[in-house]
């Protein structure tokens, strides 16, 4: 070390965990993946999907038309149209951007919209429909490394599973907070 150079800082060292009884996973209505196997990335990732994709699906269980398009506030969804734009972002990443199938993308300025008449099973419906088509298309990959087929928006599958587990994720965060709101249930 030259002279004038300031001295490094020392790094803490972790204090050591001390021996205790086994922490057991909380108890939730929807099992996550387990925590105690390994797993390949992909099947981990997917698992996590399909974990997110249940609790979206349990926030909804037990309301009524009314309350499927209760909005916590002007700008904010509904846990209806919530779910819907899931099932449309599954469509669109996983079919429409990495897959490249061919497809009127209409739909896609109606990404945030719960249609009239939708009950709970429609909507539940809707959701189950769009995340089997991507299963299927999931199914199929080899790899996360994968690039996407789509011209309109060059990525990888890796890419799209991250950003669908976040994209979910966020959703439920909102979820959570409405479905509170709303009548007072929480949990997942």
């Amino acid at each position: 070390m030259a002279s004038g150079d300031p001295a490094p800082i020392p790094s803490p060292r972790p204090a050591a965990v001390p021996p205790g009884p086994t922490e057991a996973p909380p108890t939730l209505a929807i099992p996550r993946p387990d925590e105690s196997r390994p797993a390949a990335e992909m099947a981990m990732a997917r698992n996590w999907l399909g974990y997110l994709r249940e609790c979206a699906v349990f926030k909804l269980a037990d309301l009524d038309d009314a309350q499927l398009r209760w909005r916590p506030a002007p700008s904010a969804n509904s846990l209806g149209i919530i779910v819907v734009h899931l099932g449309y972002a599954e469509r669109l990443w996983v079919r429409a951007i990495y897959a490249g199938e061919p497809m009127d993308m209409g739909w896609r300025s109606h990404m945030f919209e719960l249609p009239d008449g939708w009950t709970h099973d429609d909507i539940v419906g809707f959701y189950r429909t769009e995340t089997a088509a991507a299963d299927a298309v999931l199914d199929a990959a080899r790899s996360f490394d994968e690039p996407s087929a789509a011209d309109f928006r060059p990525t990888t599958l890796r890419w799209v599973m991250v950003h669908l587990i976040e994209e979910t994720a966020r959703h439920l965060g909102h979820m959570d907070i409405t479905r509170e709101l709303l009548d007072g249930r929480t949990g997942r």
